[in-house]
């Protein structure tokens, strides 16, 4: 089915998506008392009940009101897909007929959600599968935090990170508001260290996320250490350079009192060669950032590095005094790693 594209999902009497003040005034609104709205809060993604009906503690009045007048579901899981370390990508489909795709990601000691915040992406990063698809619109607030509901279904989530489909601050706003729910105390009940965002490098939006106070842990998308190469894989990089974007990345963290990360795809002989690895290091004790080495999934045009490179590229970090780690492929072959993100319709 065709998505129009248009900037949110149709509106509609949805209450997921709704803050803990505005659920509060709602149920005030409904004839129920202002706490109404924060068991309300709590039953949606606390306990993630399925129907108002089992919000049993809620004035029944309120429950039929509820159901008369409001949608709870925002997505339903159309396809779902696991792999052999544990994997599971879901493909999330929306009440427009539009489909992301989600992935649940179990480590040693976290449960990881990777999840989605546009339909498509307008970035064009080249190593990137989502960057194949046409953008067709932004998610909904309520249609982010649909996809931890859904994927609480299925695994005790711990963590959550915005490096899904979409650039996430390209989408503020919704991502803001989701970022509050997912840390609200009678919401999800997430730490804000446990909540992360990725970018490409939207400056504005670097600086939004710092005076907003938005509490979540911040990760750029580097994969390249110089201009040239960087405008090249990743196009952003015309609008705000390098130099630029870690310039706001330093000021968040002054604000924030946090460590940024900067995660670096490596791309074998593209960016994996050891000048880089220096030049790598040296943005990174500039702007106080810890770095997470992606080794590349083969695939767009692209290859996967030596493992012997990837350890020399991380060995020359160390050396320099940087906290480099390098993330294992995770869901490899079901295409759930980084990069590979895209529904079935959009890719190329």
């Amino acid at each position: 089915m065709a998505v129009s594209p248009v900037d949110a999902a149709p509106a509609a009497a949805s209450l997921k998506g709704l803050l803990p003040a505005e659920l509060e005034a709602l149920a005030v609104r409904e004839g129920a008392r202002s706490f109404a709205g924060r068991q309300l809060l709590t039953w949606m993604y606390g306990r993630t009940a399925a129907s108002f009906e089992a919000m049993t503690d809620l004035p029944r009045a309120l429950r039929v009101r509820l159901a008369a007048g409001y949608r709870l579901e925002e997505a339903t899981v159309a396809a779902e897909r696991r792999a052999a370390d544990g994997t599971i990508k879901l493909l999330v489909a929306l009440h427009d007929g539009a489909r992301v795709e989600t992935v649940i990601i179990p480590e040693d000691d976290r449960v990881t959600l990777c999840v989605s915040t546009q339909v498509g992406c307008a970035r064009g990063c080249g190593f990137c599968a989502t960057a194949r698809m046409r953008l067709a619109r932004n998610l909904a607030a309520a249609e982010i935090v649909e996809q931890v509901v859904l994927a609480r279904r299925r695994a005790a989530v711990t963590n959550v990170v915005f490096m899904g489909m979409g650039e996430p601050l390209d989408n503020y706003e919704n991502v803001r508001r989701a970022v509050l729910l997912l840390t609200a105390p009678s919401g999800f009940g997430l730490g804000s260290r446990h909540v992360t965002v990725s970018t490409v490098g939207i400056v504005p939006r670097i600086r939004q996320l710092a005076t907003d106070r938005v509490p979540a842990c911040l990760t750029l998308s580097l994969t390249a250490p110089d201009d040239d190469l960087r405008s090249r894989l990743m196009p952003v990089n015309r609008s705000w350079p390098i130099a630029e974007v870690l310039g706001a990345l330093r000021d968040w963290a002054d604000t924030t009192r946090r460590t940024p990360t900067l995660a670096y795809v490596l791309l074998k002989g593209v960016n994996d060669d050891l000048v880089r690895a220096g030049r790598l290091a040296a943005l990174a004790l500039k702007a106080r950032a810890k770095v997470n080495l992606i080794p590349f999934n083969a695939t767009l045009g692209f290859e996967r590095p030596p493992e012997e490179v990837v350890t020399r590229f991380q060995e020359v970090l160390k050396r320099r005094g940087v906290i480099a780690l390098i993330r294992r492929e995770r869901g490899g072959e079901i295409a759930a790693a980084c990069g590979q993100l895209a529904t079935e319709a959009g890719r190329a």
